[in-house]
């Protein structure tokens, strides 16, 4: 699964000679624990190499993350005026569009390097390393930083700090449920056990990530599951959050990202969907599914992308309530197919 890992950390090498003097890293918008945690990861790394760089976002993190200080690692693409960096480097997604207001400075770049696991990304190009049965980026981000060491001829144990480890665990455990999805591999643990020997503790991302709870996310996340409706015979749910309810909670709008999981859960449910206004007037959407439905290939037709049981999209342009009727159709359609 991992056999490229030498030659995509040598065109690492090779590009970070050549163009490093001012290294960004991208990741999507809506922001979660492995895009973030893949890029502060290794910023830290590269930092700890020799290499200067800053992970570059496009809106504010979740408060969830406010257990790890990302604070001298992140630059705004929507707050403040960024300089073409001579490296971009893009981690969990591989195209600017899905980056947000960051999406520009990225595609700008002539120099690129690509590190992904989504099956709806292609490996094609020396440029990127795409492996689709890797648990999360993090995983993959760990493999190439013990490269990176080895070409540089220094002990990775001495490179890879605590607060990489604790960066490259938020990602693995985020991604993975906690251990419990299916993207799950032998290697997952492995790669979670050694971050553990350097430092990384498991605990904090678990009670951060999952368990801790402000009220107001408990208001809302409630109220949405409440609103759930259950199509074909309680095999898809949706629920849509207006703007209205999260302002009537004083909830953000990342206070609902466990739902969609809530209601894949349900006994029956093949797919689920959530449906929410984001302050900027999009739709942001996001879908989760078991066996059977493919949410990657469903998120796509809206110019989304993700896995195959967990995936997202952001529309523009529509009625939050028509887009949900046309969602659930397309999905009896799929289902039914």
């Amino acid at each position: 699964m991992y056999s490229e890992k030498t030659s995509i950390a040598k065109k690492f090498i090779e590009e970070l000679d050549s163009h490093g003097q001012k290294v960004l890293i991208f990741v999507h918008r809506s922001v979660d624990g492995d895009c973030i945690g893949s890029a502060c990861g290794l910023s830290e790394v590269l930092r700890s190499l020799g290499y200067g760089s800053k992970v570059c976002i496009c809106e504010d993190l979740p408060s969830y993350m406010d257990y790890l200080d990302f604070s001298d690692y992140i630059v705004r693409a929507d707050k403040e005026e960024i300089e073409a960096p001579t490296l971009a480097i893009a981690t969990d997604c591989a195209a600017g569009s899905r980056m947000g207001d960051a999406g520009d400075i990225f595609e700008k770049c002539e120099n690129k390097l690509i590190v992904d696991h989504h099956a709806t990304v292609t490996n094609d190009g020396d440029n990127r390393w795409v492996v689709p049965g890797a648990s999360s980026a993090s995983e993959l981000m760990f493999y190439l930083c013990t490269e990176l060491c080895k070409l540089k001829n220094v002990d990775y144990k001495k490179i890879i700090t605590k607060k990489a480890a604790m960066f490259f665990l938020t990602g693995i455990i985020t991604d993975t449920g906690r251990f419990s999805y299916s993207n799950t591999n032998p290697e997952t643990l492995e790669v979670s056990a050694e971050l553990m020997r350097l430092g990384g503790e498991i605990a904090p991302v678990m009670y951060n990530c999952y368990d801790r709870k402000k009220q107001c996310e408990l208001k809302i996340s409630s109220l949405a599951c409440s609103m759930a409706r259950f199509d074909l015979d309680g095999r898809i749910a949706t629920t849509v959050v207006t703007s209205e309810l999260f302002d009537k909670c004083g909830a953000g709008r990342d206070d609902i990202a466990e739902v969609v999981s809530r209601l894949r859960d349900v006994e029956g449910v093949d797919v689920s969907i959530v449906l929410r206004e984001a302050e900027d007037g999009k739709i942001r959407v996001n879908i989760r599914s078991n066996e059977g439905f493919d949410a990657a290939a469903f998120a796509s037709s809206y110019d989304g992308g993700g896995h195959v049981r967990a995936a997202g999209c952001t529309v523009e342009g529509r009625d939050i309530n028509e887009l949900r009727e046309e969602m659930v159709k397309k999905a009896i359609e799929l289902l039914n197919g």
